[in-house]
């Protein structure tokens, strides 16, 4: 119901608790101690019936975000309706959108050179063979689903750059993750109708590693993406066009086996959290931050997995709950059309845009070390004699679910 265990869920009390005190976040064991015995106590009884302990708002942050109704949950936890909404969005602001609570290792991982080749380790260890030693993270867009924005609500004239070529209008999530799945960066400021690469480019990210490409250069460090990206130095994409199980379609599959943990990570948020199955309805700045709470939340429970030392067969009993609530939610609104499907939405089908004018120096000289980068790689496969297996090989170590998430088989 509130998409974590009771132990996950009681960690993350008390890490919000030892962020913003007891005093704001008035835990159960706090009102009965302390607030009790004071009179402000009987008469805020009185007057709003009582407190509502940080364990209640919490939870109740969570269902909504599971895709509760406010309504269900005002009979619930006994509160008006129209204070369920105010609670939602204020601990979603003060806690879970807090860095102090939970945070993202951001551009700041990427300038930690031990962290990226730890990162790049846990990367080598998998199906590569080890042929991928430099890979840093797993680079994909992810479109979520918002409602159409206004200029009244959210001070925006023209909502047409916010509508997505999948036909709905959305904001454009750029997202880098490790190997375990965990979200070491994200960007949640582009429109819907903006294509990956361009999205990408408009970050700060991408501007630290233009002005830090010698060290990425000279560490053989890259980020690894699909066909939507350019090629450079510090980022690369699959061959365009590539022969099937030529060299070249080689280091496709292989480059594809160790980036589709991104994909995953966006089938797990998605399946988790059910709010993200419909157009997000609140304003433009409450989108974001619901979207941000639901990825910091992933990373919550991803640090809360691997510190518990949970098996993957874990993991996989929780998503099939959330697959069958999936399947719920899509029969009751089958007839709805585009707006409710489910799933996750990306620009990957797309090429990249043609470029206007001459290209910048430092654009060619990026291409052409990406170009090599990515062809000493690809003769490292072809001199260990790896190949895309067949369709009976054992390499294939991921499936398609219900609605067409990537998810690993165990």
């Amino acid at each position: 119901m509130f998409r974590m265990t009771k132990e996950c869920f009681d960690q993350l009390c008390r890490r919000i608790i030892a962020s913003v005190g007891e005093k704001k976040f008035k835990s159960e064991q706090y009102i009965e101690s302390v607030l009790k015995s004071k009179s402000i106590y009987a008469a805020h009884e009185m007057t709003s019936g009582g407190y509502i302990c940080g364990e209640v708002k919490l939870a109740l942050t969570l269902r909504m975000l599971a895709g509760g109704s406010y309504l269900d949950l005002s009979l619930i936890f006994h509160c008006r309706d129209t204070y369920v909404t105010t609670i939602f969005h204020n601990v979603i602001r003060e806690w879970i959108c807090n860095d102090d609570v939970i945070s993202y290792p951001n551009e700041l991982y990427f300038k930690d050179i031990e962290a990226m080749k730890k990162t790049a380790c846990g990367f080598a260890q998998g199906t590569n063979n080890g042929v991928l030693s430099g890979c840093i993270g797993a680079l994909d867009g992810w479109l979520v689903k918002i409602r159409k924005p206004s200029f009244k609500k959210d001070g925006i004239k023209n909502a047409a750059g916010y509508f997505s070529r999948k036909g709905f209008y959305a904001i454009n999530c750029q997202v880098i993750v490790d190997h375990k799945k965990r979200i070491l960066w994200r960007s949640i400021k582009c429109r819907g109708a903006e294509h990956d690469s361009t999205a990408f480019k408009k970050t700060k990210l991408y501007q630290l590693l233009v002005e830090d490409r010698d060290v990425f250069i000279r560490n053989r460090l890259y980020i690894i993406g699909d066909s939507a990206y350019a090629l450079m130095a510090f980022l690369l994409k699959p061959f365009d066009n590539a022969t099937p199980y030529s060299d070249e379609d080689a280091f496709n599959f292989y480059l594809s086996s160790s980036r589709i943990k991104v994909e995953c990570c966006f089938g797990e948020v998605d399946a988790r959290w059910g709010i993200l199955w419909k157009p997000l309805p609140y304003t433009m700045d409450d989108n974001l931050k619901v979207v941000d709470a639901t990825m910091r939340l992933h990373n919550f429970i991803v640090d809360y997995r691997e510190g518990n030392k949970e098996s993957e067969q874990t993991l996989v009993s929780e998503m099939s709950i959330f697959e069958q609530e999936t399947i719920a939610f899509m029969n009751s609104n089958n007839d709805e059309g585009d707006e409710f499907l489910i799933g996750v939405h990306n620009q990957s089908e797309e090429h990249i845009p043609n470029a206007v004018g001459r290209p910048r120096s430092v654009d060619v000289i990026l291409r052409d070390a990406g170009i090599a980068l990515r062809n000493s790689i690809c003769c490292k496969f072809k001199a260990r004699g790896m190949k895309r297996p067949d369709r009976l090989g054992t390499a294939q170590m991921y499936s398609r679910g219900y609605f067409g998430r990537v998810q690993e088989e165990v």
